[in-house]
């Protein structure tokens, strides 16, 4: 068996050293033929490829139904949490990043700039010539919230047309959907309108209609000047009856000022009565029998009818919204950093890629020549060297014994 040896670091490092040098053309032709072949790959036999990048901003943020909502029904008790249920999230970065990653828009694209030409590309399916295409494209969403698009091309000119292009076919395909939702959400509203206007109406004639026949305007003020008609009333009673009264113990029942007085206080109870029974409605005073009733009424359907108008205001603003959309025409996408031809090489690295290869020829270069020393001094009959003698009598073709 071989004597196992302590060595220190020191003489370690000195023997690899000096393994190296023993072999010191084999570690030279090792180092220098990968990287002369590596300096002939990345100077004349890769193509250089380009990156172009663009920034844009996603499409502004649509105004919440609720909240327009909520502001026009806020004057009305109770009605304006309804808004919350109305509430509409915006999709416009969504809408806009399907439309960068869709297959319609890479195709147009591929087309407009025959792509399979210049990318030799001689396959049977489109699919792949689509895949090819996507390698080079990349959109993500960067920490400013803008898109921020990326195009790698062995032309850097190409890239930033293609790249252009890109982006005013998603503007267009984005207002595209924008119009065309505009105009569908426009009809349904306008039908919406129609029908509120006619509910609005025949809704107005029963109103109308109840307080005609009930003589019930105002509840408020109707109530309040019933009671203080009838409190009045009751007033001037109580001071006819003292005086029929003090009439009757001073002169008795026969004179001509305790018939008047009689007759005034008849005059007054009929009044009353007429007021309670709901008979004087034509000068405003309502029955108090009846009045719960009428104010209940009366409060319903206007309810009613202020909800149907402010359903119908807010219809109306929505209906000019989307006409205003559906003829804006104006670009969506607004581009903060337009795609440039930026020559500057993205692949390959020159230097990176020649460092690399040097260190790792020069570390297969002493782990050769480390080898060939162990093999020289373990011996012929070493177990090493039987095992070396048997890998290389199977690249000649030959059993080792």
């Amino acid at each position: 068996m071989d004597k196992t040896e302590n060595l220190t670091f020191l003489e370690l490092l000195l023997r690899v050293v000096n393994n190296c040098l023993a072999h010191l053309k084999l570690c030279i032709a090792i180092v220098t033929v990968p990287t002369a072949i590596m300096f002939v790959l990345v100077m004349w036999v890769l193509d250089p490829v380009y990156k172009a990048e663009a920034i844009v901003t996603p499409p502004s943020n649509n105004q919440s139904i609720g909240g327009n909502l909520g502001k026009l029904m806020g004057g009305i008790d109770n009605i304006g949490s309804i808004s919350s249920f109305f509430t509409k999230a915006d999709q416009g970065i969504d809408i806009v990043w399907t439309y960068l990653h869709s297959w319609e828009l890479h195709d147009m694209t591929i087309e407009k700039f025959n792509l399979a030409e210049h990318y030799e590309f001689d396959g049977k399916f489109h699919a792949d010539l689509l895949k090819e295409f996507r390698k080079q494209f990349d959109v993500e969403l960067n920490d400013e919230g803008m898109f921020k698009m990326t195009f790698e091309d062995e032309d850097y000119v190409l890239a930033a047309e293609i790249l252009n292009f890109m982006m005013q076919k998603a503007d267009s395909m984005y207002n595209h959907y924008k119009t065309t939702q505009a105009r569908l959400s426009k009809q349904y509203i306008d039908e919406r309108l129609e029908r509120e206007m006619q509910s609005i109406d025949s809704l107005q004639e029963v109103f109308v209609k109840f307080q005609t026949e009930n003589h019930f305007y105002d509840p408020e003020i109707q109530l309040e000047a019933t009671m203080k008609y009838l409190g009045t009333m009751q007033e001037t009673r109580d001071v006819v009856a003292q005086e029929l009264a003090f009439e009757k113990m001073q002169h008795g029942e026969s004179g001509r000022r305790y018939e008047e007085l009689r007759k005034r206080l008849n005059s007054v109870d009929a009044s009353i009565k007429q007021a309670v029974q709901g008979k004087r409605g034509s000068v405003g005073i309502v029955a108090l029998d009846k009045s719960s009733d009428l104010a209940a009424q009366y409060l319903r359907l206007e309810s009613e009818m202020k909800l149907k108008l402010t359903l119908y205001k807010y219809l109306r603003q929505q209906s000019e919204e989307f006409a205003l959309v559906e003829a804006n025409l104006q670009a969506n996408l607004i581009v903060l950093q337009p795609a440039w031809p930026n020559d500057k090489k993205v692949f390959p690295i020159r230097s990176v890629m020649l460092v690399f290869t040097c260190m790792v020829s020069g570390i297969l270069a002493v782990f050769a020549s480390c080898i060939i020393e162990r093999c020289k001094n373990s011996g012929e009959n070493s177990a090493l060297a039987r095992e070396i003698s048997r890998l290389a009598g199977f690249f000649r073709g030959k059993k080792a014994t």
